[in-house]
């Protein structure tokens, strides 16, 4: 099983031809997907964490849907600070499967070695993340389905520490008590692997109590952070994570989008 990870693309309409920012946000995006049809080995399925536009209106999600419709490989989307949750499952669930549940993103798939679960962390009101008693639930009912399958979840907002982040902004969840909260309920199924999250627009990496947790850079380079090689400056940015079925976890790996 080999997924490939993007993230925060905050597409909208360019201004115009001279909307550099935008332009160039569309671009990443074109060129990632020319760049994944040219791969030999082609990923199973492509997971988007989140921030797939900025300030989500359909016709934002429709830019995004007639470039990624180009992909032969389904597309799976958790729901960023700026997305919103009903015209993002409106435009992008023909590319893979999509639902809200009591008006959260949260959904699973369960056609791969790998059981993934959309995990909804958005506020509503602020762009930091968040949980409560009702999310929870619906995890936790999702998690009992399948006790004995790996699994891992995927999400907007990491509910830990993200230490290469300078202070304030290592912490991105508005409430330490409902992060742990969230943590705990991860810890008591076994069969939770990984955590797949974006939002810190940077790469991270962390081994948490019971399971493996990282972030993927921003795909566009406008509104990337963190240091990395020269010769991926200014390229989007994909991580791909390979599933090792005889040691449990995924393999992950950082990649430049070029066709």
């Amino acid at each position: 099983m080999l997924i490939a990870q993007i993230t925060d693309t905050h597409i909208t309409p360019p201004a115009g031809p001279d909307d550099a920012k935008m332009n160039g946000r569309l671009q990443a995006l074109e060129t990632f997907v020319a760049h994944i049809n040219g791969l030999d080995e082609k990923p199973d399925l492509v997971l988007h964490t989140g921030d797939v536009t900025h300030g989500g209106k359909p016709e934002y999600y429709d830019i995004v849907k007639s470039i990624m419709s180009a992909l032969p490989i389904p597309l799976y989307c958790s729901l960023g600070n700026r997305d919103l949750g009903e015209n993002l499952v409106a435009a992008m669930k023909d590319l893979g499967d999509a639902a809200l549940v009591d008006g959260f993103l949260m959904y699973s798939i369960d056609k791969f070695p790998v059981r993934l679960i959309a995990m909804d962390t958005q506020h509503r009101e602020r762009n930091i993340g968040t949980t409560c008693s009702v999310r929870l639930c619906v995890l936790e009912e999702m998690l009992k389905e399948q006790p004995n399958t790996p699994t891992a979840l995927f999400m907007h907002h990491p509910p830990f520490k993200v230490t290469a982040a300078s202070d304030p902004y290592q912490f991105q969840f508005d409430d330490p008590v409902l992060a742990d909260a969230f943590l705990q309920l991860i810890r008591q199924h076994s069969q939770v692997v990984h955590m797949f999250c974006g939002h810190m627009h940077r790469q991270y990496g962390v081994q948490l109590e019971t399971c493996y947790a990282s972030c993927a850079p921003s795909l566009p380079a406008d509104n990337r952070l963190g240091e990395f090689p020269p010769d991926l400056d200014g390229k989007p940015l994909y991580q791909l994570h390979r599933w090792n079925a005889n040691t449990g976890r995924f393999e992950t790996s950082l990649h430049a989008a070029v066709n």
